[in-house]
């Protein structure tokens, strides 16, 4: 959505940043110490087509962001990664981090990853220690000028 908005210029919107939390993002190669495991990586594909019947799979833009060139061309100027070191999908979100820093983007990308957690453990357990440290993060970045 934030490539989007740059791309649309639409009036009166000033996006300062975007968060993604617990980022569901795939792709048909593994990157870093992302599973290799295929039954592992087909049940992620089997969700994302649940999710979106029409998806080209898991390299397609929506759910690959990589395959989309344009992530110079977000308008914010900040981005908050967070994930959870159990996550499966954990490696995608750092993945994210770096290649955004490699783009040209000029803007300032911070993450956080939650020890001794899986995915979305926030919504399991809203006020488990990892799950308030992460709201403490995702205020604070909030509540930071534009």
């Amino acid at each position: 959505m934030a490539i989007r908005i740059g791309k649309e210029k639409l009036d009166g919107i000033n996006l300062a940043g975007i968060m993604l939390i617990h980022p569901y993002f795939g792709g048909k190669e593994p990157v870093g110490d992302e599973t290799k495991d295929p039954d592992k990586r087909a049940k992620i594909e089997r969700f994302w087509r649940l999710v979106s019947p029409t998806t080209s799979g898991t390299d397609d833009p929506w759910i690959n962001p990589f395959k989309d060139q344009s992530l110079a061309s977000l308008v914010c100027s900040r981005v908050l990664v967070c994930v959870a070191e159990k996550d499966v999908l954990r490696h995608r979100g750092w993945y994210y981090c770096e290649r955004l820093k490699k783009t040209g983007w000029k803007g300032e990308v911070e993450m956080m990853e939650s020890k001794g957690e899986d995915h979305v453990f926030h919504l399991l357990e809203p006020t488990c220690d990892s799950a308030m440290a992460k709201l403490k993060k995702v205020a604070a970045f909030m509540n930071q000028g534009p």
